[in-house]
């Protein structure tokens, strides 16, 4: 039957507008809350990630390299002879105890030493054997041959002078 309404009664437009709006807001609502989690998490995990990177930049240990010298060794210092074309490298007699300020770095002879003193005779002991971790074990004089011959000092030998 025409003009019959099947029961229904169409709703006017401004109670439509209404429910739109009410959605749109409650959209709007959980779309802000939405951001505001999204922003409160990424900020929780900035402030945790650095926390881990600070923490773990106290845990990194670099290798540092000590050159320990045997407390029985003493530096010394090669004089040489009183003419200088009779020096001699392996003889004692030649040192003086402590160290000079006179190497130039010259690579001709040596001028600074780490060696154990022979008893009390104030002379380094050049037989004495020194073992440097991964090497093999060398006689003072050895380690002394050695420095001259690659013109780099090494655990004895701390530096080179000119003639």
């Amino acid at each position: 039957m025409p003009g019959r309404s099947t029961g229904t009664t169409p709703r006017p437009i401004q109670e439509d507008n209404k429910d739109k709006q009410k959605y749109n807001h409650i959209k709007n609502k959980n779309m802000r809350t939405l951001v505001k989690r999204i922003i409160g998490t990424l900020g929780t995990g900035a402030l945790m990630a650095g926390l881990i990177i600070g923490a773990n930049a106290h845990d990194k240990k670099e290798d540092v390299k000590v050159n320990k010298v045997d407390p029985e060794f003493i530096e010394w210092h090669f004089d040489g002879a009183p003419n200088p074309s009779n020096n001699d490298l392996t003889d004692p007699s030649q040192y003086s105890k402590g160290s000079s300020t006179t190497c130039d770095g010259e690579k001709e002879t040596i001028c600074n030493l780490n060696a154990p003193e022979n008893g009390s005779s104030g002379q380094p002991d050049l037989n004495a054997t020194v073992t440097i971790p991964g090497q093999p074990s060398e006689s003072v004089s050895q380690r002394i041959s050695d420095a001259l011959g690659s013109g780099t000092p090494n655990e004895t030998v701390q530096s080179f002078r000119s003639e």
